[in-house]
């Protein structure tokens, strides 16, 4: 009964707020003359519809995609004030003000896709590319060297510069074979006109990031050391991968290590990390190379990861900086 008077309750809230809103009718006629005014008949309407919810609370709010009719490719969408006549494009970082500043970016989006293509389709498996999120997939048939990211990395770097409005982060460049889903190599290729000093963390030029989750590489290693460190008493978790920036082959790998909880109330098969293993390690033979241990009671488990980069050998090092 409580729970049906709160319902209750919510819903005449509901149609209140809806009430006090411009109507459904009202609110696409509106936008239909606003287009014809501001835009001279250059799009179709795929979706208009109420977009009035608990996070905006606004019963004018409705949601917009629109078709470029010279280039059916081009869909934009966004939030629509059918009552202030204002656009919002929440899902984008820098933000479009305008229809006409929205179908830009995704005009360029498109183009830049297609360059990229251009570019590199000869030297690669497949590839896939968000330019909104800033990440390119490449397949090859074998591992990249050194020497296949310096090329690459050259290659995008020479398209991305030309559109700074549209590429606007570094490049996150992840590198797979052809069995693989997610790939153990990601590069990070810094365009020339990004400026990255106010970012929390700055990547060195080319930088190497390894994929510690999804990648095989990754599963491989994970599995040699949980059968070399790991029992059911004390399991471990692998929590990073570095890779020597000159030397592909070596590894600097850390996991934290477990122990059931000391807390006699707690269940016996619950357990809490107590430190973190380093090793060294060179693959695919993975041998080891070196072994460290810090306890959590020297370092804190919450500043442990930034003491781990903090400490990293200048090769294996990929960020200028990190907060």
């Amino acid at each position: 009964m409580y729970r049906f008077f709160v319902f209750c309750i919510l819903f005449a809230i509901l149609l209140l707020f809806t009430s006090c809103g411009v109507s459904n009718v009202n609110a696409r006629k509106g936008f239909v003359a606003f287009l014809d005014t501001h835009h001279n008949n250059k799009y179709d309407i795929i979706t208009f519809k109420s977009h009035f919810n608990a996070a905006n609370m606004n019963p004018n709010i409705y949601w917009v995609e629109l078709a470029l009719k010279e280039n059916p490719e081009i869909v934009i969408n966004f939030e629509w004030d059918a009552k202030n006549k204002e656009l919002y494009v929440p899902n984008y970082s820098n933000k479009p003000d305008s229809i006409t500043a929205l179908t830009d970016y995704l005009l360029q989006e498109v183009v830049l896709r297609k360059k990229l293509h251009e570019v590199l389709d000869k030297d690669v498996l497949d590839m896939d590319v968000n330019v909104f999120n800033h990440t390119i997939s490449i397949t090859l048939a074998d591992d990249p060297s050194l020497e296949d990211l310096k090329y690459f990395s050259n290659k995008i770097c020479r398209v991305i510069d030309n559109y700074p409005d549209t590429w606007t982060s570094e490049a996150h460049v992840d590198f797979k074979l052809k069995t693989e889903v997610k790939g153990f190599y990601e590069l990070i290729v810094k365009p020339n006109t990004y400026d990255d000093n106010k970012e929390s963390y700055r990547y060195y030029p080319n930088a190497v990031v390894i994929n510690n989750y999804g990648s095989v590489k990754a599963q491989r290693i994970d599995t040699l050391i949980q059968k070399e460190f790991s029992n059911a008493s004390s399991p471990i978790y692998l929590k990073d991968i570095w890779v020597n920036q000159k030397n592909l082959k070596s590894l600097i790998i850390a996991f934290e290590k477990h122990e059931p909880f000391k807390d006699k109330n707690e269940k016996s098969h619950l357990t809490e990390g107590v430190g973190m293993y380093q090793i060294q390690m060179y693959y695919p033979n993975l041998l080891m190379e070196s072994l460290t241990y810090i306890d959590y009671n020297t370092i804190d488990r919450e500043a442990m990861r930034s003491h781990l980069i903090d400490q990293l050998p200048l090769d294996y090092t990929y960020l200028i900086e990190h907060s």
